[in-house]
């Protein structure tokens, strides 16, 4: 084999496995992410490209709100949870317990519950909105702790600095 086939063949090898390793599936499940987007206005973000995500946010969040009441309505905390799904053929549960302004420290919790048989090991995104009345009666949410369970086990949590 002269040396331009050995260099080939090295930047072949090293392209190949490059492309597996980005291909390779996790052997467990964990959450990948937890996105907190907050509203606490109904007035549009500034127009400079750091706060390009947040007005983004706020017009996807507004879209269809008509009379102020309705864009009030929309305030709130908007939390984005990512999580990987490494065994779909058992059940699955993403639990979020947080607490907000106006119930002190009193824990409360919501949950999404994923049935058993789902297609393929895949990444997930769900969505935990307080808005409306509930964060009216009960304020912003202050500190929360997201918990993924597979077959009824912890796998894994994450949490916000301040919760204890």
């Amino acid at each position: 084999m002269n040396e331009s086939m050995r260099a080939y063949s090295s930047i072949l090898f090293a392209s190949a496995a490059m492309l597996l390793g980005a291909c390779t599936s996790y052997d467990h499940s964990f959450i990948k992410d937890v996105a907190d987007i907050p509203l606490k206005t109904i007035d549009e973000p500034d127009t400079d490209w750091f706060s390009s995500p947040l007005r983004s946010h706020a017009k996807y969040v507004l879209y269809g709100a008509e009379s102020r009441r309705e864009m009030e309505d929309c305030l709130g905390d908007y939390y984005f949870v990512t999580w990987y799904d490494a065994e779909p053929a058992k059940p699955a549960k993403l639990v979020m317990r947080y607490t907000q302004a106006a119930t002190g420290a009193k824990e409360l919790s919501t949950e999404r519950t994923y049935p058993t048989a789902r297609q393929e090991a895949d990444s997930h995104t769900e969505r935990f909105f307080f808005t409306g009345d509930e964060r009216r009666s009960k304020g912003d949410v202050l500190t929360w702790r997201m918990e993924l369970y597979v077959d009824g086990k912890l796998v894994d949590s994450k949490q916000s600095y301040l919760w204890e």
